[in-house]
């Protein structure tokens, strides 16, 4: 034991022998182990339960790893075709489908009989731990591609050919990047889930419906629960009613696609954000049943990354669509890559720079009056053009209760939805649907009669 330990209470003489000093207590000079001897219960007591805190975490990683095993379905011949997790701090990549099968549903009203499985979702989900971001690129269902084996057709054709490793090999080859692991998830699963979540908000400008999906749903802002959620998922034929005519807005593939961009930002929004790792061991335990995984993302480090990326929000996620055009070949409807837009988005992608292909020209606006004061959707409209922007439009909202500015824009664009309102003063941005002749819907609410007021 060191000199300063023995000398406690003592005295060090430069001899080097100790003599004790003898001991007072006195009402007047009370002694002084109390102090100290609270001092000591005090630091074991938190290294006790700094030693707990461990434990907690490492049984809820051990917990969590469990359930991915044991509750998951895993697909063990994808991973021959899936690159090693690279080390920390790196950009992981998830390719993750949604597969059209019907197995399980109640419902299949709207539902086409269709034999065998394809994708009906792809989506390649980047995190980028170093900055805190994540990148979602969403591959069209109908891209014309070469699939090994069985010549050019639809890329989610691969999915029916050849299930999972098919499937991620004919995604490496289109975009070119190394995917780490595979996630999959059915109708049934994907309803599920976001029953399980309570629904997921959505705002709509205007009443919605897609007679073929079942989608139906009022203006305003909604709680889908898993059946609704579904339907805007695979809606194809979007219409929206507006001045009394149901009127098709992005009613295509590509506009599907931005669809279901929009629910995965609700989905995000929805999640309860968790403040310690067990909490995201727990989220991992709620959703494990409902999908299907590669046999090597039961791993720890996928949990870690979880944990990293904790706080992540709409503005740190970053979505684009490959750009396509569309073509008749051989007699069946498809899109073939439209460059070099195509190219650059793949590049960036590669490199996780942004997504965002360069838009000439001012952002261009719906304005539409969302809190029945006459005027106010022109009086706005004047603001925001003196401001730069271009106003295609005003009109009523469907809905005259808004009691807060609600700038809605594409997923993946929150920041153009955050300069619509700094320019204002006020509002909130949402992710949703936008129709593609302008980039964003600005519908005017109660707090714009107060900043007029205030003004």
């Amino acid at each position: 034991m060191s000199r300063a330990v023995l000398a406690l209470g003592n005295r060090w003489y430069p001899s080097g022998r100790l003599q004790t000093m003898p001991r007072r207590s006195s009402p007047s000079h009370p002694s002084r182990r109390g102090p100290r001897r609270w001092f000591r219960r005090v630091v074991i007591g938190l290294l006790v339960v700094a030693n707990l805190a461990v434990l907690a975490v490492l049984w809820t990683l051990r917990t969590a790893d469990t359930t991915l095993r044991e509750t998951a379905t895993q697909v063990e011949e994808v991973v021959a075709e899936l690159t090693p997790v690279p080390e920390k701090e790196e950009p992981v990549t998830f390719l993750v489908i949604g597969s059209d099968s019907r197995e399980g549903l109640d419902d299949l009203q709207h539902f086409a009989d269709v034999g065998g499985q394809r994708a009906d979702v792809i989506m390649l989900v980047q995190v980028l731990p170093r900055s805190g971001k994540v990148q979602i690129l969403s591959i069209p269902r109908d891209l014309y591609v070469d699939i090994e084996g069985r010549g050019r057709n639809r890329i989610n054709a691969a999915y029916a050919y050849g299930g999972a490793p098919l499937m991620v090999k004919t995604v490496k080859q289109v975009v070119g990047v190394p995917i780490h692991h595979y996630v999959e998830v059915d109708f049934v699963g994907f309803q599920a889930i976001v029953d399980e979540l309570g629904g997921v908000v959505v705002d709509f400008p205007f009443p919605a419906r897609d007679v073929q999906s079942g989608l139906d749903v009022p203006a305003g802002r909604q709680v889908l629960d898993g059946q609704q959620a579904l339907a805007l998922a695979r809606s194809r034929s979007y219409q929206e009613l507006r001045d009394g005519t149901w009127v098709s807005v992005d009613a295509s593939d590509i506009g599907r696609t931005r669809r279901q961009q929009q629910l995965v930002f609700a989905i995000l929004s929805r999640l309860k954000r968790p403040s310690t790792i067990t909490g995201v061991g727990n989220l991992v335990e709620t959703f494990a049943r409902y999908l299907t995984i590669d046999s090597t993302l039961a791993d720890r480090g996928v949990l870690e990354l979880a944990f990293q990326m904790r706080d992540l929000s709409p503005a740190d996620i970053e979505a684009a669509t490959l750009p396509v055009v569309g073509r008749t070949i051989d007699g069946r409807s498809v899109v073939v890559p439209r460059e070099p837009a195509f190219s650059e988005v793949v590049e960036a992608f590669r490199n996780g720079t942004t997504l965002a292909v360069p838009v000439e020209g001012p952002t261009r606006l719906v304005v539409l009056n969302g809190n029945g004061v006459a005027g106010a959707a022109a009086r706005w409209r004047d603001v925001l053009q003196q401001a730069g922007f271009e106003v295609v439009r005003i009109g009523d909202a469907d809905s005259s209760d808004f009691a807060e500015t609600l700038v809605i824009v594409r997923p993946g664009e929150i920041p153009r939805g955050e300069s619509v309102v700094e320019a204002l003063g006020f509002g909130t941005v949402s992710a949703g649907t936008v129709e593609a002749s302008v980039d964003a819907v600005v519908i005017v609410g109660e707090d714009a009669v107060r900043q007029a007021s205030a003004g």
